[in-house]
C-alpha cells in the first residue's frame, strides 16, 4: 500500500507550512514539504535491508528557515525559481524594454533573487495516495516579484514511483517572462561516507559551458573531450578536480538524450547503489558543495563542503542575455513545462 500523511504541521510568516511522507509498500520513501517545495529525505531500500537517507537537509522543518541558515545558505533541496543558476548584472531586455532584477551574488541574479521559490509557502492544490503517491503544490509568484515580468502560476507534482521520484512543473504566465526553474537537492548515496568524493560520475554531455570569474555563462560552448570537465565515461568524483573549488559547471546534454535515457548517473563508492537522472532539459549543472556550510544536518550528522553533489536541470543558464542560446522566455498563452527523474537501483554485487 501507499500512502500519504502530514507528519508535520507549523506556521511560517503565518501562512501554514506542511511536512508530507510519502511512501512505498517497498519502503521507499520521501519526505517533502510545501515551504520552499524541499525534499527533507529520500529514503531508498537495499537488498541487505538497510535503508539509506540519499540527500542532505534537515530533521526539523523550522531549522530551513533558522538565520544560521540562511546566513550561508546552500539551498538545501528546494526548488529554484524564477530563474536558475545567474543572470549576468541581473538585467536583460525583453522586446525594447530592460529588465532589472534583484542582485544578489557579486551584482549578478542568483537562483531568483534574494526570496526565490525557495522560500516561499506554496499552495497544497492535490494528495493523491493511490499507485501514483504524489502531492501537488502551487506558487503564484506576482508580477514584479523580484524584478520579473507577469503574473507566473507554478504548479509542481511530487511523485514517489516504486523505483525512485519524479516531480514535474508546469507554469503560465499573463506577461512575457523569464523562466528557468530547477530543483537543488544534493545527493551522497554512501551510507557513513562525509564526503562522496569516491562515488562514481557520468554526465551524457559533449560541451559544458564557459563561466566567467563569477560563474556566469559566458555563451561559448567548449568541447568535452578529454581534462577535467569529461564525465563521458565513470570517474570518481575526486579524480580530476580542482580540491579547492570541486565542480560548478553546467553541462549541455548530448542530442540523443531524452526522458528515455538518462542525462546523468551517479554510483555509491562501494558500487552498491545506482542512480541515474533523467530531464526534458538540455542542461545539468553539476555542482559539488563548496558553499555548503559547516552545520549540523538530519540524525546529528555534520555537513561541511563537499558533503554532497547537485545535479541541476534546468535551460541554458543566462541565456536571456545569449542569443544563440535557446530562448527561456515564456509568453501568454503558452504553458512551460519540465520532467525529472531519480530513478534507483540496488545491486547486490558491483558492476
Amino acid at each position: 500500500m501507499t500512502s500519504v500523511k502530514i507528519i508535520e504541521q507549523t506556521k511560517y510568516r503565518n501562512r501554514d507550512v506542511f511536512v508530507y511522507e510519502l511512501k512505498r509498500e517497498n519502503g521507499l520513501s520521501a519526505i517533502i514539504t510545501n515551504y520552499g517545495c524541499i525534499l527533507m529525505s529520500l529514503n531508498v531500500p537495499c537488498n541487505d535491508g538497510s535503508t539509506r537517507d540519499v540527500v542532505l537537509g534537515f530533521d526539523n522543518v523550522e531549522d530551513y528557515w533558522e538565520e544560521k541558515y540562511l546566513s550561508d545558505y546552500p539551498y538545501f533541496g528546494a526548488i529554484i525559481g524564477r530563474y536558475a543558476n545567474r543572470i549576468k548584472k541581473g538585467e536583460f531586455e525583453i522586446g525594447n524594454e530592460t529588465i532589472s532584477l534583484s542582485k544578489n551574488k557579486s551584482g549578478d541574479t542568483l537562483h531568483g533573487g534574494f526570496e526565490g521559490f525557495d522560500k516561499k509557502v506554496w499552495e497544497v492544490v492535490e494528495v493523491n495516495e493511490s499507485s501514483e503517491c504524489s502531492i501537488s503544490l502551487k506558487y503564484i509568484s506576482e508580477d514584479g516579484e523580484e524584478g520579473f515580468t507577469g503574473k507566473l502560476t507554478t504548479i509542481i507534482c511530487f511523485s514517489l514511483l516504486p523505483e525512485g521520484l519524479k516531480y514535474t512543473i508546469e507554469a503560465t504566465t499573463d506577461r512575457t517572462t523569464a523562466i528557468n526553474l530547477s530543483h537543488h537537492s544534493y545527493f551522497n548515496l554512501d551510507e557513513l561516507q562525509t564526503q562522496p568524493k569516491e562515488q562514481l560520475i557520468r554526465i551524457h554531455s559533449d560541451y559544458w559551458l564557459e563561466q566567467d570569474a563569477a560563474f556566469c555563462v559566458t555563451g561559448k560552448q567548449v568541447p568535452m573531450e578529454g581534462g577535467l570537465f569529461d564525465f563521458k565515461e565513470w570517474k570518481p568524483v575526486q579524480q580530476s578536480w580542482n580540491i579547492a573549488d570541486g565542480y560548478d559547471q553546467s553541462f549541455v546534454l548530448s542530442n540523443n538524450i531524452s526522458m528515455s535515457k538518462p542525462g546523468a548517473e551517479a554510483k555509491s563508492s562501494d558500487g552498491l547503489l545506482y542512480m541515474s537522472v533523467y530531464t526534458t532539459e538540455p542542461v545539468i549543472h553539476f555542482y559539488t558543495g563548496k558553499w555548503i556550510p559547516t552545520i549540523t544536518g538530519k540524525g546529528g550528522k555534520q555537513y561541511e563542503p563537499f558533503s554532497g553533489y547537485c545535479f541541476e536541470t534546468h535551460g541554458f543558464p543566462n541565456a536571456v542575455n545569449v542569443p544563440d542560446f535557446p530562448s527561456t522566455l515564456l509568453q501568454p498563452g503558452e504553458n512551460y513545462t519540465q520532467s525529472i527523474q531519480y530513478i534507483f537501483e540496488c545491486l547486490t554485487k558491483r558492476r
